[in-house]
């Protein structure tokens, strides 16, 4: 399997599939209208050893389905990488390190975010530009604020792709909570991804995506699209509050869907706040003229 391959194979729950030679995935069974198909775990294969990415939900079906795929691979886990800590992501690690006894890489979570999952130990620290060469094969980190901000992404450049976690995910985009997700770091770890001959993405959430700068280049143009939307809005209709703004921004979304498009208008609002485009008073949002 060639990754070029990969990007039709469906998604199968509790089943490892192999997406290269250096790379499997292991799709947990947790579906839902923000985990998409359900949460990615990857293994990835070194000359010696074994590396597991985001263990996912604590679910013992999806441990049994790790722990297989590492019996499969017949080397040892040494090492579990976080790409962050919220709870559809990392919870998964700790029955993972009690029966492997694999060191927990990654950034702490935040510990004034209610969403992260504060459990987990983070035992070796990464930052931007971090080189893990413990496979035999280079692995780059590249630290990806936005979406929450200990977010890393994985890059393996031999084999052109990167896993993203949730900085990119496949079908859908990426809800930005503010006040620890923040729309003008996303814009900007999304161009980090670009120049670096990246050819696959590989999501937390969805099917692996080829042509990745076309889909980098995209998910920033819509951002950008919205934005412009807001700012927009914000000219023509009376000052409002974000509830009374988002059917107005967002009246090309269904309105089940509405709740969830109130966390990314918040951080549209607050971006535009920073560039000294808007103003908020009270709970009331303008634009500054």
């Amino acid at each position: 399997m060639v990754l070029a391959d990969a990007t039709t194979l469906p998604i199968i729950a509790d089943s490892h599939q192999r997406l290269s030679a250096r790379v499997w995935r292991i799709t947990a069974a947790n579906p839902s209208i923000m985990t998409g198909p359900g949460t990615n775990t990857y293994l990835l294969i070194g000359q010696s050893c074994v590396a597991m990415v985001d263990p996912g939900p604590a679910d013992d079906a999806h441990l049994t389905a790790m722990l297989a795929a590492i019996a499969e691979a017949n080397l040892p886990l040494t090492h579990i990488l976080l790409t962050h800590t919220h709870r559809d992501h990392s919870p998964g690690t700790q029955a993972l390190v009690a029966a492997t006894g694999a060191l927990v890489c990654g950034m702490p979570p935040l510990a004034e975010d209610p969403s992260q999952d504060r459990d987990t130990v983070i035992e070796e620290i990464w930052a931007d530009g971090y080189r893990f060469q413990e496979l035999g094969w280079p692995l780059e980190v590249i630290h990806t604020p936005g979406h929450v901000e200990n977010h890393l992404c994985f890059h393996c450049p031999d084999e052109q792709w990167v896993i993203t976690g949730d900085h990119i995910i496949q079908g859908s985009t990426v809800v930005i909570i503010p006040p620890h997700g923040r729309l003008g770091d996303y814009v900007r770890s999304l161009n980090k991804l670009l120049d670096r001959g990246i050819e696959y993405l590989l999501p937390g959430h969805g099917t692996v995506m080829a042509n990745a700068e076309a889909v980098v280049a995209g998910t920033v143009a819509h951002r950008l699209q919205r934005e412009n939307k807001v700012i927009a809005a914000l000219a023509k209709h009376p000052p409002a509050s974000l509830a009374d703004w988002v059917p107005i921004v967002y009246d090309d979304v269904s309105p089940h869907l509405h709740p969830i498009a109130r966390f990314s208008l918040w951080a549209h609002l607050l971006k535009l706040a920073e560039d000294g485009v808007v103003t908020e008073i009270d709970g009331i949002w303008q634009q500054v003229r």
